[in-house]
């Protein structure tokens, strides 16, 4: 009877050890706090969608502001809903529809989703896309860099090839100001960034890397909540972030080398905060 007995209880403990295991799998790497950061497949990307920049050229002096910008986008309409998906109802889905995050230098990005013409008015819309803007700030003399990758509504990044530019180009002269190589890894914060007014809603985690992949023995990216709360990411991939309480919150992304150190450059430590409201 005492061996019976050992043997449901060991085959008990399996048991739990096993639902523990599947609980921690599909709820994601970690649990800190209440706080869980859960990885999500990416969304299904069209593989033909391309990205280039027509205005400014690379390593262009342009010598007035404010400076305007020229993109050219196949295969992905601007402004519409990403209507297709079940992402789009489970976490904050943008009214303005598709759109292009643009980035200058390391500020925060800004969206652009409108281009020169509407799709229902020419058939053309997904395979040729020209948008014009201005820069809505005003640049320092010297080295700048433009980045920008299409997004969904819901503020996911499409991360397949030709999905994403990057061009430095010069205000007024060519002072190097800033310690980026574009050729090595560097890593990309988009989102969350702004206010959510869904406190029961997950938050999406986004982020772009670029000249390298993630592993738990490669690069990785570190993410520090609110000062506090710190773990690795070791996926290129989304992340729903649970638990979050209303308030305003800060995410501080770091891409650490395959020794654990911190890879130059100026675009590999950024921390943005982001606010929940209450219902």
């Amino acid at each position: 009877m005492k061996h019976l007995y050992t043997a449901l209880l060991l085959g008990t403990l399996a048991f739990t050890a096993t639902i523990q295991a599947a609980v921690e799998l599909k709820e994601g790497p970690a649990n800190l706090d209440n706080i869980q950061f859960a990885p999500v497949e990416r969304t299904p990307e069209p593989g033909q969608v391309s990205l280039r920049v027509q205005y400014p050229n690379v390593d262009e002096v342009v010598t007035e502001q404010p400076v305007e910008v020229e993109l050219r986008l196949d295969w992905f309409p601007l402004g519409y809903d990403s209507g297709n998906f079940p992402r789009r109802k489970e976490i904050a889905n943008r009214k303005t529809g598709q759109s292009l995050h643009i980035f200058i230098d390391n500020f925060s990005y800004f969206p652009i989703n409108e281009a020169l013409f509407d799709a229902e008015d020419d058939h053309d819309e997904f395979f040729d896309q020209i948008t014009e803007f201005e820069l809505p700030f005003k640049l320092s003399p010297g080295m700048h860099i433009l980045r920008a990758f299409p997004c969904r509504s819901f503020g996911e990044s499409l991360k397949e090839n030709n999905c994403s530019i990057a061009l430095p180009f010069y205000y007024q002269d060519k002072t190097p100001i800033l310690d980026i190589d574009l050729t090595a890894p560097y890593l990309t914060y988009n989102e969350p960034q702004g206010t959510f007014d869904n406190p029961s809603q997950p938050i999406l985690l986004d982020f772009y890397i670029n000249n390298c992949a993630l592993s738990k023995d490669g690069y990785k990216v570190r993410v520090t909540l609110d000062g506090g709360n710190q773990r690795f990411l070791y996926d290129w991939t989304p992340y729903y972030i649970y638990g979050l309480k209303p308030g305003t919150h800060t995410i501080q992304l770091e891409l650490i080398n395959p020794q654990n150190d911190l890879v130059p450059g100026s675009f590999n430590n950024v921390t943005r905060s982001f606010t929940i409201e209450s219902p």
